[in-house]
Order: structure tokens, then sequence, then C-alpha cells
């Protein structure tokens, strides 16, 4: 070819002949034949396959082929790494083997080809089974399995079909166009064919035998294997147990005899009553305007959903009380035999009085159940009538407040009788739950028992007025954590009066105190025309009036009202809406008490809180002792925590019928004249059908407006079945995940942008545009901050939840389990740029509306030792200071409060336990040195021209007299700076603990509660929760034999004697589950970690670490060790599911991040290497990333100790981003230094070994030892009840320790037995119960104890056993703390066992309070919260 024929075509190359003349011969590339030649450009000469291929291109007829290890070798490397001649894989990955890795490896079994899930082999020869685990006394020999024949099968489909593909295309092109088409056709029957037979060898099911035929095509023989297994009927096996086969038929036949028209008629009448209910529900929408009534008619909405259940509540108590009858029948065959086996007469009485008392009142408690049940049916009855009532007056009548006013009374009626009924059926029913939990019967109740907590959810937020008649009053549930409620109390309130109609007198408004008037309490009256606010702190009575605004002068409209007490400081405050012709009117007035003391006294089981007046049973003190309210009341919160009429225990003479409560127009005042919800962080919204207002088109958009100063929390969430997408803050950051059945999982949106960062208490409008099915674009302002996309997919949802979701949908997912609902405002949600009323939408529980500011004001913050809170003010605490503040710490030293001027320092700390005052050198202490014991102390300290003085918890008061040459001669009214918590300058050790509702005196402002959130200087502070990590310190060791007096009752017998070996008695399941050799879980909680404390000098000059992790999580500390500064540090960590490691060189940093993710689940292993200013990461012996800093010669030193999986609070916050601060959370194994295994674990926090296998939900203490100590929100005094459920491992530990300097209360499994110990300080006494199998039968058990003073009650599986001590007057009802699975080793343990319960416990009640044990004091040791082994 050419112009002159002086080159060859494609395919040959230019050869010298003979003669000196040129020929073109075939190219040998590498052989001059057709099926060797690879390439048609003889540039070079291919004489072996590329990486990927093997063959032999260099032998005829041979040629490259791609390697096939079927996905089983390194996915880091960019081919199959196979032999380049032979195709053998060389390096098989997942524990497999074989050429093609086609198999698991020998000592291994599972699916190597499609599950890829090899397992170890779990048997003590070593070798089992490759396909089904069953173990083998010596290795199988390779059998192709019907999955394998399959797989050959599918290939060689693969390969033909590809040839038919090239031919195809081959024969296309060829322009005799009637037979190559035939041909095609021929082509296509053939696949077809090949296809249909493949799906035939598919639906086989047995065991196959790989048989090769002739034509080397691959043959699947179904072999059926026949196995008899003799499975006994699980029932007949439970019965042949007692050998009450019979018995136990003829009791299942009487507890299914129930009846049947009761339950027909019942669920006829409810479907009834809520079609009438929706019909009128949606009347009302269409003609309420202005959303007047809606709020009640909500509330009224929940308790119908109560009614569809009261039916089986009915049948409930029928079904129980025929097991009453039973109970009896049990009762005297007791009776009789224990009379004809005792022949002693006091024996015999002695057992009667037992059965007596044991069987009689569970009879009684279900005959009044039974009636109670049949009166509430009776009260709901009416209601049916009530609500077609209502809807005809909304049919018929016109709109008009009259109507109006009318519906709410009957709505409010209707929740008055069954606020009344309902709690005290379900006081019966929880009676007979706890002696008699039978299925059906431990089902309705519990279903009924929800419905009531989510009524009570809504009742408190029903945003709705009551109308009192001056004889009437309603009790309200008070404050859920009444500890805040003695330094600081806050109670508003929205009030009516209609000086024309009702003169005004001197009335009670409201009442706060014990029940008979004695104590500390807080009130609100009318008097002498005057709002006057009472309140009163030891001896004297409080009167702080209102005189600027009369009572007489106020409109006939709901002014706002709101009375503040803050230690003796006391506030109240008038707003007056709004009228035609005038602004918004405020109005305030303040005042103190005498003297000191500044704490409320109050006792929690004495404590009322009446709106209204007081029934006659209560005594009111003398100023309140006035007439009952006549108006209209609405509450609004109590300490920032919304709170309503309709959560209340009790009415008194309230009749909504002739009373019907005011209408309040809920934009009268400018606060809350935007339209906005509040979220608790407990309740949520719910848009059902969200595309009745809009569809999902090309572009589907979500906008939402936030303001919160949460960290975490869910904006919207929506969900079905595995799909959903979710939208939340994670550490003040949105968020975003979804997963719409992706292959390669869920979808994650997330960084550091500054953007993205919205918990700043400012609404900030956040968008999620959905475009094209297949991206997904976040805006925040409007501004667009990132983009992702997907596998094109339409979204598959219907619902969308707000601001949180019940706990179903978010266990449906692991990724969704640890979403917390929002704290904070929603300013409007749409959906297609259409609005929703999210208190109008039906599913929407326990919001409500307006946003007030209270609710984004920080007054509580965790310091860490390293933290402190700088701000600035005009004060002068040298000569005229007041201040006071709630502190809790478990350290004996640290600064509180802190202000300098020059050398001249103003100071409040701890000092080894006592609370001291400094103020330029002099000094106040106080008496008692033990306030580091880790319970909430309040101090008041002040300075004037006489004194110093110092008050702690009211009783510590310290007083030094001022000599006069230390007074000043003016105050100086410059604005200084002062801190909380410690100083950037102070030589005093920082404070570690909490610090609330502290506030100081300015000389330009009144006295009111630090807002910390506002202070520009916040160092490593926390704004939220009190985490503390110690035990408490004051408690000290106490030996047994220090306890005086004689047990009463008898000693455990000689069978019962406590042993020194624990666990004799062998337990079901294995103490030590199986886990991974070396390997540790971290993550339970967020501070869970390993301390290492012994490592060599040489690891300031260089180090070489290497370990093996798995995880899941993006974020997480794995490694970390500093100095007592951390100015010199090294850390591993997580960040984006990548690896980042670093240390410091001087002032500059050696940074390392690896490019890919191994947040994959699968093992990694990990070196990473200081060697001076160098370092080097190396992932899985492949990546090796390196970098370092110029410079020689710099100082690095480390103090140690050595964090592994996480840190203590606050700790590395200095040198790593604050998400990755806080624990790993995954596995860790084989930890080594310089290639040997570092020396024993110093302290172990929520550390467990790494168990392989199935988990379940609870919380799981390990045979390595651990406990948890609960917050003293828990009080276990004299009185208390609790509930747990166990599966223990060993067959003696203890369950629950509480300890005191006098006396001890456990519970403890002894030998497969319960036992209660008490000691009251005097006396010991016991109660025990064993369970038919034992508590060590690998089943799960129930365990309740009550104990009422001296009497103990013990319920094991609903098998009852009780105790009688002795009355002991000097026990007291004090808190103490409480431990959970064991004690501290500095601990003695007064009461056997000594030594740590091993198993799982869930679902731990104390006082009907779940305990979440997340947010305990401490959780120390091998303990795991929230997964357990199941196996």
């Amino acid at each position: 070819m050419g112009d002159f024929c002086e080159m060859c075509e494609d395919g040959y190359i230019l050869t010298p002949g003979l003669g000196g003349r040129h020929t073109c011969q075939p190219c040998a590339c590498p052989l001059p034949i057709p099926s060797n030649k690879l390439s048609v450009i003889c540039s070079f000469l291919p004489s072996r396959c590329a990486p990927g291929y093997y063959g032999s291109p260099m032998t005829t007829g041979s040629s490259c082929k791609r390697c096939d290890c079927n996905g089983n070798t390194d996915p880091n490397l960019i081919f199959n790494e196979c032999h380049n001649v032979t195709g053998h894989c060389q390096h098989c990955w997942g524990n497999t083997a074989g050429a093609n890795c086609e198999r698991c490896a020998p000592g291994f079994y599972g699916d190597a080809i499609s599950a890829k899930d090899c397992r170890e082999c779990d048997c003590e020869s070593g070798f089992c089974d490759m396909h089904t685990g069953r173990c083998l006394a010596e290795p199988s020999t390779v059998n192709l399995s019907c999955d394998q024949c399959i797989w050959h099968l599918i290939k060689d489909m693969e390969n033909s079909n590809k040839t038919l593909d090239q031919l195809k295309v081959g024969v296309l092109n060829i322009t005799t166009g009637a037979a190559a088409n035939d041909r095609v056709k021929y082509y296509n029957y053939t696949a077809h064919q090949l296809q249909v037979h493949a799906h035939l060898h598919c639906m086989c099911a047995g065991k196959y035998i790989a048989h090769i035929d002739e034509s080397k095509n691959y043959i699947c023989v179904c072999v059926c294997v026949v196995m008899c297994i003799c499975v006994q009927n699980v029932t007949e096996y439970h019965a042949a147990i007692d050998g009450a086969s019979q018995k136990l038929t003829e009791k299942t036949e009487r507890l299914s005899l129930v009846d049947r028209d009761l339950v027909q008629k019942a669920d006829k009448h409810a479907e009834g009553l809520e079609r009438q209910a929706n019909e009128l529900e949606e009347d009302l929408r269409k003609s309420d305007a202005n959303g007047f009534v809606q709020r009640a008619i909500t509330a009224a909405n929940v308790y119908n959903n109560i009614v569809k259940y009261v039916d089986d509540a009915n049948i409930t108590s029928l079904t129980t009380f025929n097991l009453s009858e039973r109970a009896e029948d049990v009762c005297q065959i007791m009776q009789f035999c224990g009379i004809h086996l005792l022949h002693s007469t006091f024996y015999q009485s002695l057992l009667f009085f037992f059965i007596h008392l044991s069987f009689r009142p569970l009879v009684g408690s279900m005959r009044k159940t039974l009636n109670r049940s049949a009166e509430v049916l009776q009260s709901i009855t009416p209601i049916s009538s009530k609500v077609e009532e209502w809807n005809n007056n909304m049919k018929n009548n016109e709109y008009s407040t009259a109507a109006y006013e009318q519906a709410v009374a009957s709505a409010g009626e209707a929740v008055e009788n069954l606020n009344l009924l309902v709690p005290t059926l379900l006081d019966k029913l929880k009676l007979v739950e706890d002696k008699k939990p039978v299925n059906n019967v431990t089902t309705n109740i519990m279903r009924i028992r929800e419905l009531i907590a989510q009524a009570r959810s809504v009742a408190k937020k029903v945003q709705v007025s009551m109308k009192f008649n001056g004889q009437s009053s309603v009790e309200v549930h008070p404050h859920s954590n009444l500890e805040e409620l003695k330094t600081m109390t806050s109670i508003s309130l929205f009030m009516r009066v209609d000086p024309d109609k009702d003169p005004i007198e001197d009335r009670i408004i409201l009442y706060l105190g014990d029940r008979n008037g004695v104590r500390d309490y807080m009130g609100l009256a009318t008097k002498n025309d005057i709002l006057v606010f009472f309140y009163k702190l030891g001896a004297e009575d409080i009167e702080i009036p209102l005189s600027s605004k009369p009572v007489s002068q106020w409109p006939a409209v709901f002014n706002y009202v709101k009375i503040e007490r803050l230690g003796r400081h006391g506030k109240v405050f008038l707003t007056v809406p709004s009228q035609s012709s005038t602004d918004e009117q405020k109005f305030i007035q303040k005042g103190e008490a005498p003297g000191t003391e500044s704490l409320f006294d109050i006792d929690p089981q004495d404590l009322v809180f009446f709106v209204g007046g007081v029934p006659p049973d209560v005594k009111l003190p003398p100023p309140l002792d006035l007439a009952p309210f006549v108006g209209c009341i609405e509450l609004s919160s109590l300490n920032n925590d919304v709170i309503s009429l309709y959560n209340f225990k009790q009415t008194h003479k309230i009749n909504l019928t002739t009373s019907p409560p005011c209408p309040r127009y809920k934009l009268a005042f400018s606060q809350s004249r935007i339209a906005s919800y509040l979220f608790d962080g407990k309740g949520y919204a719910l848009i059902s059908n969200i595309e009745r207002r809009g569809k999902f088109t090309v572009v589907t958009r979500f906008d939402i407006s936030v303001r919160t100063i949460a960290s975490d929390g869910v904006l919207f969430l929506m969900a079905n079945e595995d799909k959903f997408f979710l939208l939340e803050l994670k550490n003040g950051i949105l968020r975003l995940m979804y997963d719409f059945g992706f292959s390669n999982g869920p979808k994650l949106l997330e960084n550091n942008l500054a953007k993205l960062q919205i918990n700043d208490a400012k609404y900030h409008e956040v968008s999620v545009i959905y475009h094209q099915s297949k991206k997904v674009i976040l805006l925040v302002d409007k501004s667009h901050v990132k983009s992702m996309e997907n596998p094109k997919t339409t979204l598959p949802f219907a619902d969308i939840y707000i601001g949180g979701a019940p706990s179903s949908i978010l266990k449906s997912r692991p990724e969704l389990s640890s979403v917390v609902g929002l704290k904070g405002c929603v300013k409007g949600f749409q959906f297609q740029k259409k609005d929703f009323n999210l208190l109008e939408e039906p599913g929407t529980i326990g919001i409500s509306s307006g946003c007030p500011e209270e609710s984004f004001m920080s007054r509580k913050a965790y310091f860490s030792g390293k933290s402190y809170l700088g701000s600035t003010a005009k004060i002068s605490p040298f000569d005229n200071f007041e201040g006071g503040l709630n502190f809790r710490t478990l350290q004996p030293s640290g600064l509180l409060f802190y202000h300098n001027e020059g050398s001249d320092e103003f100071s409040i700390s701890l000092e080894n336990g006592a609370v001291v005052l400094n103020n330029r050198g002099v000094k106040v202490k106080s008496h008692k040195k033990q306030y580091n014991d880790g319970r909430s102390h309040f101090l008041l300290a002040s300075v004037n021209n006489q004194k110093y003085s110092l008050l702690v918890d009211d009783e510590d008061k310290q007083l030094k007299k001022r000599p006069a040459s230390a007074v000043g001669s003016s105050y100086d009214s410059d604005v200084k700076t002062f801190y909380y918590g410690g100083s950037p300058s102070s030589t005093s050790k920082n404070f570690t603990g909490c610090i609330s509702y502290a506030y100081i005196n300015r000389l330009d402002l009144d006295i009111e509660p630090e807002d910390f959130k506002r202070y520009p200087e916040k160092v490593q502070i926390s704004l939220e929760g009190c985490p503390v990590h110690q035990p408490p310190a004051a408690l000290l060791s106490r030996h047994r034999a220090n306890t005086s007096g004689t047990k009463q009752s008898q000693k455990l017998g000689s069978d019962d004697q406590e042993s020194a070996e624990p666990n004799i008695k062998s337990c079901f399941l294995s103490s030590s589950p199986k886990s991974i050799h070396h390997a540790f879980r971290f993550g339970s909680i967020a501070n869970s970690r390993q301390h290492y404390a012994d490592f060599p000098d040489s690891l300031s000059q260089r180090s070489h670490f290497s370990l093996s992790m798995k995880t899941h999580s993006s974020f997480g500390l794995i490694f970390y060790v500093s100095d007592a500064q951390e100015d010199n540090f090294m850390a591993l960590f997580l960040a984006h599911g990548k690896l980042l490691y670093t240390f410091n060189v001087g002032d500059q940093r050696v940074k390392i991040k690896s490019e890919d993710k191994y947040n994959d689940g699968s093992w990694h292993s990990v070196i990473f290497i200081r060697d001076g200013n160098v370092g080097r990461l190396i992932v899985d012996g492949l990546t090796m990333l390196e970098d370092s800093i110029q410079g020689n010669n710099v100082s690095w030193h480390i103090s140690g100790p050595l964090y592994v999986g996480g840190v203590p609070p606050g700790r590395a916050q200095k040198n790593i981003q604050r998400n990755s601060a806080y624990s790993f959370t995954g596995c860790i194994k084989n930890l080594q230094l310089d290639g040997k295994q570092l020396s024993s674990v110093a302290d172990t926090f929520g550390v467990t070994p790494c168990f392989d296998g199935v988990s379940e939900g609870g919380t799981y203490f390990s045979e390595e030892g651990g406990y948890i100590v609960l917050d003293d929100s828990f009080n276990l005094g004299l009185r208390f009840e609790l509930v747990m459920e166990v599966r223990p491992r060993v067959a003696s530990g203890v369950l629950l320790h509480v300890h005191s300097a006098d006396d001890y209360f456990t519970v403890y499994i002894h030998q497969g037995a319960v036992v209660v110990l008490v000691n009251d300080g005097t006396r010991e006494f016991f109660t025990k119960m064993s369970p038919k199998q034992g508590v060590c039968s690998g089943s799960w058990h129930k365990i309740t104890v009550i104990r009422d003073a001296n009497v103990v009650q013990l319920d094991v599986d609903s098998e009852i056993n009780h105790v009688v001590g002795p009355l002991s007057p000097s026990s007291t009802d004090s808190r103490k703390p409480v431990f959970i699975g064991g004690t501290p080793g500095e601990l003695v343990t007064v009461a056997p066992p000594d030594f740590a319960y091993v198993g799982c416990m869930r679902n731990l009640t104390i006082n009907n309070s779940q305990v979440n044990f997340s947010k305990a004091v401490l959780v120390s040791g091998a303990v795991s919260v929230g997964t357990c082994p199941a196996s």
C-alpha cells in the first residue's frame, strides 16, 4: 500500500528478502497464525498475557483469557490476581480456596460464590463439611454441590450467549439477509432452551451430584435424601415436665371461655363510634377557620382511640376473673393438702394464713376490676350519642361561637369521664398483671397502657383553657424533675377575668406546695384588686404585689402571667395583649426573701399542684386561704416545659357543660404571631398519604424551617419496610442518608461545611430536592450545599414523619436505631410548596404551637476539666456580690467561678471536697468536705460592707467579718470579665462536672439565670446533659462485721450458705459466648475505651503500632495518646469512613488520610508508624501513605495513658474534629507495639469481647467483670417497685445493689435462685424464690421486687414470696447510688455474693420509669449497652 507501494497493510510487517527485495509478511504477535495474532500493529511483541489475563500466546492455538476468581481476591487490586499461564488464582480472600477461589478453604464452610460467607468450622477435629459445617473426623473430599453445578451451567450459558451475540452481530453484517436472519432465530432459540434448562435445574430441591458427560456438559442429578427427625410436640413436652398434661389442657380450655357476643358487640360499637367521630372531625375542620376549638377536639380524639380497646379491657377482666376462680380452686386444694400432710396444728394455721394472704387479694382485685371495667363501658356508651349530637349541630347550624363552646364542653366532658375512670382501671389491671401475667391479659393491658401514655403526652400539650366557677379546682401532674424546682421555679399561664360580669374579689389562682400547707410553697392570687405572687422559703412568707395594673383594669381577654423564683429572688410578669387602639403592655414587679435560704423545701411524696382552688381535704397556708377563682385559665409552662390543665390528676367540681372553656385568640401576643411548632424530643408529626396535596414528579421538593440548639435530632423521615429517607442533625451538622433498595447499600451525604451547622438558635430553611428520580440536592437558606446521585428510583413512600418517629419505625433499620427526636421549633413544613398544619394532622403526637424563647436558653453546662465559660458584665465582686449556682461533681477540687483584676482574685471553688470563697486572699470555707459526692448541691456566696458569706444547701453556713480597711469607697461600674468552670489564666484546677441555674447580681440588670448559650467564650463545653464517669467517692468500704443486731427470721440454711466458689451450678448458656480471639468491641457508650498504662520510653522517638479493625461507623476515635496538656499527641481515627493518622511535630502536624473508606464491616489491618518527624500509614499491607514535616531535634514526649477505642469526655477535642473524638463503634484486635502485644489493660469502660454470631437487644455483663451506676434520679428508698428481665449465664451474681453507710439492699441470684437481702441498719432479713427450671435455664426471666418499708415481695415468673422484717424507727428514705450487675472493687460488698453478674439484662424499670443505661453515671468494665450475644 502507499503511493509507491512502500508500506504494508495492517497485520503485516515489511521484511528484507533475498536479493535486497522487501516483502510483507504476517505479523508474529506473537505467532503469525490467526489464533495467536493478538495485535494488528507490529510495534511490540506480546510474549505473555497482560495482568488480569492468563494463557500461552507463544503456543499454537492458545489465547489470553480473563482471570476468574469469583470476586474473592483483593478488591483494592485493579486486576484479578492469577497465574499468567495456568489461570489459577494466587491469593484467595474471604477464607476461600481453589483454582478459581470457588470453594471455602479447609477448616471453613459456606457458599464461596454467591453468598460469600465462608465461616470457621466450630469442630474439635478442625474439619467440617465445606457446605453445611457438619463436623467431620477427617478432611472431606471436594464434591460439586448443586450450587456449584448451577454456577458452572450459568457460566457456560454466559459464554454461549457471548458467542451468540458475536455471531449475531457478524451475521447481521452479511448482506444475504434471509439466510442470516434464519440463523439468528436458531441461535436465539438455542439460548432460550439453555435458560429453560437452567431454570429447571435451579427448581430441583435436594442434594446434587455433578457429572460430566462425553460432550463435557455439566448435568445436575437430583438425589433425594430422606431424613427421619423425631420432633416431640412442644405443648406435650412442657406438660410432661410437671406431669400435668391433662390439667393444662383443661385450664387452656377454661381460659378460652370468653363471651364472644360481647367481643363482637364491642367491636361493632367501637367501629360506629370511630366513624361518627371522624365525620364530626371533618365537619369541624371545614368550619373552624381560626382553630380555636381544634385543640380540644384533637385531645378528645385521642381518648376516642382508647374506646377501641376498652372492650379488650373488659374481656381481660372476664378472663382474669375466670382465672381467679381457678386460683380459688388451687387455694382449696393446697389447703386440703396442707391439712393432710402437716400434722402440727401450728403449721396448718401458718400454711392456711400464707395461702389466704397470697390468693385472696388477687380474687378481690379481679372482681373490682371487672366492676370498674363495666363502669367504664357505661360511661363510654353515652359518648356515642354525644358524638351524634355534635355531628347534627355542626351540620344543621351555621357557624357560631355558641356551637363551638357547646362542642368544646362536650369534648371536655368526655375527656373528664375517661380521665377519671381509665387510670383507675389501669391501676387494677396492673395489679392483675403483676400477680398473674397471662399472655392475652398482658397484651391487652399493654395496649391500653400505650394509649394512656399517648393520651397523656397529648393532654400535656392541649392548649385549651378551663373555666372556673368559684367552687372548682384542678390538680395537675407536677414537674417530672422535682430537683430542678428546688433552685428555680417558673410557672406561666394565660388568665381571663371579666370585671363587668364578676366583681374582682380576693381569690386563689394556683398553689404549689404540700397538702398540709406547712412547708415551702409558691402561689398566685388576686388580693385587694391586685395580682400577688406568694412564696415561702423557710420561716417567712413573701408577697410581691403587681400594683401597677389593678385586675379590675384588665381587658376581658386572656392576659399572659408568669411567676418566677430563682433562689430567694422572685418576679411576677404581666403582659396585656394589644387592643384595637393600644400596643401590647408589659408589667413587672420583683422582690426577694429576707435571710439567706434559697432552696424550695419540698417533699416529692407530698407535693401537689392545684389550679383555681383546692378541694376541702387540702389545707392552704394562711396567705392563700382565699375563695376559689372565677374566670378562665390556660396553663402554659412549668420550668419551660409545656404543661396543660388537661394533664390533670383529678378535677373537683369542674362542669364543662355549664362552664365551657373560653376561646383564646392564639395570635394576640407578638411572640406567637408566627405560626410555629414546638418539639420536645418526644413527640412527632405524621403526615399520612403525603401525595394528597401534591405528587412525586420530575422535581420533588421538601422544605422545612428549623430552629434549635440541640446537637442531634431528626428533621424528617420517610420509611417503607427496608427503604428509608432520613434528614437529621448529627453533632449540630445536617446529615442526609437514604436507601431505596440500592444494591450497594445506603447513600450518605455528610460534610463539615459551615453551612451545614444549623444549631445556633436561629431559623434555617432546609430544602431537599429529588430531581429526575436519580439526584438528591440539599439547600440551606436557599443556597445549594451539596448533591448526590443514585440509581434511578421513584420515591417509594407515602407517609412522612417530622421531628421524630415511633420506636417501631426506628427499630426497623439499624441505620435508624440511633435517631433521636428533635428539640426545637419548626416554623413550617412544605411538600411541593404546599403548606401543612402539623397540629391538625391525625397522626401528630406530643407537639404544641408556639416557640418560646426560653426553649433556646442553656442554663446547664458540663465541664470536662479543661473547659470554661467566659463572659463580661458590669459587676463588682470584691465589694458588692451575690451569686448562686447548682453544681455536681465527683472531683475533690475545681474552679467554679473566677474573676481577677491584676493580682487581685475573686473565686469560688472546691478544695478537697469543701467549698471555698476567696476574696483577695480572704477565704471562707464550708464546714463539710464531701461535696464531691456526685449529687446536686446549691451554693450561695455574697460579699457586702459587713461580711463575707457562704451557704451550701441552705444548711452549711459560714461567715467572716469584713474589716473596715477592706471596704471600697465606691463601686466600679466598668464591664469586667468573669468565668465559670475554670479560666485561661488561673492557677487553680478547672472544674469537672455540671453547673446549672447560675446567677450573679449585675449592676445594670435584674437577677436572672445565666444563659450559657450567649457566652462569647465557650471552651470545650457541653450544653447538653450531665455525664459523670467515675463512681461516687462517698461510697466507703464497710465490712459485714460492722452490722449490729441479729437477723430477723431464719438464716439461710446449710443448703443456702454462700460458697467461695461462685458458680458451682452450671447454666444452659455458656458464660463465654463465642468471640474472636484478642478482639474487643467498642462503642456501646459514647466514651467506651481501654487504658494502657505501661509502654516503653522509646515511644517518644519512634513507634510502630499495628492492629486490625472492622466497623460500619463513619466517625470515631481508634487510638490516642498525648501529654497532660495535649500539646504533644498522636491519634488514629475515622472521618467520613476514611482513616486519618496524625501527630504533631512542634507546632506543626503530620496528617495522613486514606483515599478509600474502610467502614465496610470487613476486617482491615492497619499499621501506623511514627519515626521522628515522618509518619507512615499502611492499610491491608498494600496501600502505604507517608507524610513528613521539615525540622530536626524537635522534642516530643507523652505521659499516657494510651487510649484505645475512645477517650474520657472532653479529651482529644483539642487535636481532632469533634465528631471523631467519640468512641469508635466496632471491633479492634491484635493491638501490637513494635511487633509485641501490649501489656494488660489498666482500665476498661464499656468494652466487651467481640462476640461472633447473632445479637439481641439488652445490656450484656461479660465475665471479665463490670457494673453500671445509675444517676440519682432513680431512688430506691424505703418504698419502691423495680422490674427487670434477666437471662443469666452464671448461677450466682449480683443483679442490683444499693449501699449506704448504715444499710444496704441487694438483689442477686445464688445457685439458680433469686434472693432479696435487706439490712435496715440494725437487722438483716431476706426472701428467696427458686423457679421450677431455675433462672439459669437459658430463657428470659421476669423479676419484680416491691418494697414497702419492712415488707418485701419477690415475684419471679409469677411465682411470689415475701418477707416481713422488723420495724426500724431509724430507717430513713434517702437517695443512695444504685449499682447494676456488680460493685466496684474498692467497695467491699456487705451482702453475698461478692462477684459480678454475667448475662443479659433488659427492660429495667424503677417506679414505672424506664432505666436507660446509656445515660448512666458510669459504665465500668466489660459491659455492652444495647446488645447481647443471643447464643
